[in-house]
């Protein structure tokens, strides 16, 4: 059987916190977590970006020869 006060206790943990995050001693704190999570989508989109270069270097295609764009057979 579950035990009534067990609900209880998690919403008052849960009410806490959410309080604690917007007092003034929480908000740098979600300052601090908002700029971290920018900071890792920069590092994401950079390292997207240098992995697809990385791709492009490796696979060079073959240049095509001259013989292939001449007019005639």
């Amino acid at each position: 059987m579950n035990n009534p006060s067990e609900g209880v206790m998690k919403s008052v943990i849960g009410i806490a916190g959410a309080t604690m995050l917007f007092s003034p001693v929480g908000i740098p704190i979600v300052q601090g977590l908002a700029g971290l999570a920018v900071v890792g989508l920069g590092f994401f989109a950079a390292g997207s970006i240098l992995g697809q270069f990385a791709d492009k270097a490796q696979h060079k295609e073959k240049p095509d020869s001259i013989e292939d764009n001449l007019p005639f057979p």
